[in-house]
This record gives C-alpha cells, structure tokens and sequence, in this order.
C-alpha cells in the first residue's frame, strides 16, 4: 500500500511538471508557401517585406516577414511571386528562411 501512494505521488509530480514546461514553452510555426511580395523596407538595419499567399483563399491580406540577409532582400523584387519558407517563435515577427523563383512546368514533348 505505501508502495502505491509513493508510485501515485510520483506520478502526479511527473505529470504536474510536465505540464508546467508544456505551458512556459513557445510555440514555433514554420510554413512553406508561393508568396506575392507587395512592398518591401528597410528601418535601421532591418529589411522587411510584406507579401500574401495568393493560394489562400480564406485570408488575402498581407503580412509583414522580417529578412536577416541583406543580399537576399536586395534582390526580392516587389510584385513577383516566389517560393517561401518562413517561420517565427511564439509572437516574434515571422522571419523568411528561404526564397526562391518557382520553377516553370516542364513542357510536353
């Protein structure tokens, strides 16, 4: 009988604790998506570009990707579509990992 209240108390602590880290962590979104750019800025020595996913057609609107490297920024070109992928940690701006041209359907023989 001790044995099973020592194996149930540890086993609430367990799970307490787990919960308790479960809470305090953040939450990291990662997407992959065709993105059209719409405008892109700088502010000190952070590069910004605002795009939208013309693919999603529950939303629209535009939103606003942070951009760490410069040479990548400077050759975004504003009202092209590219392949992205961004993400962003809890509620830090969204930060894009990787842009690319799409590549042009193969044509047929």
């Amino acid at each position: 009988m001790r044995n099973r209240c020592r194996l149930t108390t540890l086993y609430l602590l367990s799970i307490s604790s787990l919960l308790l880290l479960s809470a305090c962590g953040e939450t990291h979104s990662s997407t992959t998506s065709m993105l059209i750019i719409t405008e892109k800025g700088q502010c000190g020595n952070q590069q910004w570009i605002k795009a939208y996913d013309p693919n999603n057609q529950s939303s629209a609107e535009t939103f606003k990707l942070m951009v760490e490297q410069e040479l990548n920024w400077s050759l975004i070109e504003v009202d092209r579509e590219y392949f992205t992928t961004y993400s962003r940690k809890g509620n830090k701006p969204w930060i894009l990992n990787q842009i690319e041209y799409p590549k042009e359907p193969m044509k047929p023989l």
